[in-house]
């Protein structure tokens, strides 16, 4: 899991509009930050699988995901949303996914 200060309250972050880009699974919106540090949140619903252990598992491969690529040149805040479709994807599948993402941004 992520540190606390890496983590994004994304209950601030739900009707507000950012730099927005989206793959086959995913919705990646991007914020400027005024914090010292890139901070990330995950949404996803029921929608994507109703077992919650499904939903966690997702939400940690990204999470993975973050901690090794969580350092940029600018302080940004990521607000990704896990699209259906995405609970069929391995850890793997998930992480390639998520490498194309942030390099089209």
């Amino acid at each position: 899991m992520l540190k606390k200060k890496h983590r994004l309250p994304i209950q601030f972050f739900l009707k507000r509009n950012g730099f927005t880009t989206k793959s086959r699974f995913f919705l990646l919106k991007e914020f400027i930050s005024n914090q010292s540090e890139n901070r990330l949140g995950v949404i996803i619903s029921k929608k994507v699988s109703k077992l919650a252990t499904q939903r966690n598992k997702i939400k940690r491969a990204i999470f993975s995901f973050f901690q090794l690529h969580k350092s940029s040149p600018q302080l940004r805040d990521f607000l990704i949303i896990v699209m259906a479709g995405a609970a069929e994807l391995g850890k793997n599948e998930i992480i390639s996914e998520l490498k194309k993402l942030f390099k089209t941004k």
